[in-house]
């Protein structure tokens, strides 16, 4: 979604910008696909807000592109932007801090909260704004905590996790930094480090015309 709450999110940004400035992250902010190298040509920065369907949407394309490529040619970095008005989705952004710093079977923190990110996307109808209507904070957040266990994560130490105050300000600090680059919506696409006009509708073989254009020196304007 990218288009009915960009007011919201132009003063967002101005706000941060003029009440201080985001905390400096202890590491780079986003989640890297299949550590891929730094050295890549093509750096592919994507906000995903995990409880928006567009997102869900353009994530498979976003696997299926760098996969395609390889992870010497475009690094795939992937960031959770939790939009406002979508209830649960500051929860599901702290799940993916909260798989980030407890890796299981030897996973990278990257990997780790790669594969929450697609296990949140799967689930994302039953934990929705309208399937959890009836449910308070301490239950939804109980049900998304939930999805951990198909990852191999015990539910109950997992929601402890996602509700410390380490994966809420790590969230909240992510969201801050999409605020700082004109983040309006989700699915949202930077290409070295150039904001690109696609949506969550776009196919591989689109993104195929961007990055070949790119590789081949040539300019592009999207």
């Amino acid at each position: 979604m990218t288009v009915d709450f960009k007011i919201i999110f132009v003063l967002a940004g101005g706000f941060i910008l003029a009440h201080g400035q985001v905390p400096i992250p202890h590491r780079p902010l986003g989640f890297v696909y299949k550590n891929a190298s730094h050295a890549a040509p093509i750096h592919l920065d994507v906000f995903f807000d995990l409880a928006c369907p567009d997102s869900k949407m353009a994530f498979p394309v976003m696997k299926q592109l760098a996969d395609m490529y390889g992870d010497k040619t475009i690094k795939l970095k992937m960031l959770v932007f939790p939009l406002p008005y979508h209830r649960n989705a500051h929860f599901a952004a702290k799940a993916t801090q909260a798989a980030y710093v407890n890796p299981l079977n030897g996973q990278s923190p990257d990997d780790a909260a790669v594969a929450w990110i697609q296990t949140a996307f799967t689930h994302q109808m039953k934990w929705s704004d309208s399937m959890t209507a009836q449910l308070n904070y301490d239950q939804t957040q109980s049900l998304i905590a939930s999805y951990s266990e198909a990852l191999g994560y015990d539910a109950v130490a997992f929601k402890k996790l996602m509700s410390s105050m380490t994966s809420d300000q790590n969230a909240r600090v992510m969201w801050k930094y999409g605020c700082t680059r004109g983040v309006a919506g989700t699915p949202w696409f930077f290409v070295n480090g150039v904001y690109v006009g696609a949506d969550g509708s776009w196919t591989v073989t689109q993104w195929k015309q961007v990055i070949d254009a790119l590789l081949q020196g040539r300019n592009v304007n999207v």
